[in-house]
């Protein structure tokens, strides 16, 4: 009976995680259509692929020729920010990848890299590690993990370590 009880918890437990998992997708018909409207006049020739929720803010995954984005909007319509995945380290403008030489990173393995504009100014945002970089035989080391962030102009603004470092 004891069994019987804790598998039927089991199962409430899992159902209730599966459907916040579903919920969480939103569809077009659940985006206000404040913020369909407002997605629709910053991106007149984008199509949206999937509307995504999350605390008031609702991410459209767009595509606008070949260009992939996400858009990102308030419950009120107001645009937060647009994130497109830059696919290739050359793709970066030359200054970015020139600071990233003076600052120590070039010999770095870049993970991810993204443009990032916000009605404040753009960025780009550089996640890097240093888990292949050379290191001294007699030496034991740990692999650290960056997110580093550039203004357009190369200055870089902000570095954060994503707390996974790794033993070597």
């Amino acid at each position: 009976m004891k069994n019987l009880k804790a598998y039927k918890a089991l199962i409430i437990i899992a159902m209730v995680f599966c459907s916040n998992n579903i919920f969480a997708q939103s569809n077009k018909d659940e985006v206000p259509s404040v913020v369909l409207a407002a997605f629709t006049t910053k991106y007149p020739k984008a199509e949206i692929k999937k509307w995504a929720t999350n605390n008031n803010e609702y991410t459209a995954k767009g595509i606008e020729g070949r260009h992939k984005f996400y858009a990102a909007f308030g419950k009120n319509s107001v645009w937060i920010k647009t994130t497109s995945k830059i696919n290739w380290s050359w793709n970066l403008p030359s200054e970015i990848r020139a600071s990233m030489k003076e600052n120590g990173y070039a010999s770095w393995r870049i993970d991810k890299l993204e443009k990032v504009e916000t009605p404040t100014g753009d960025f780009y945002q550089v996640m890097v590690d240093n888990l292949f970089k050379q290191i001294d035989s007699d030496h034991a080391g740990f692999a650290e993990n960056l997110v580093l962030k550039f203004k357009p102009n190369g200055e870089l603004f902000d570095k954060k370590s994503l707390n996974t470092t790794v033993l070597l």
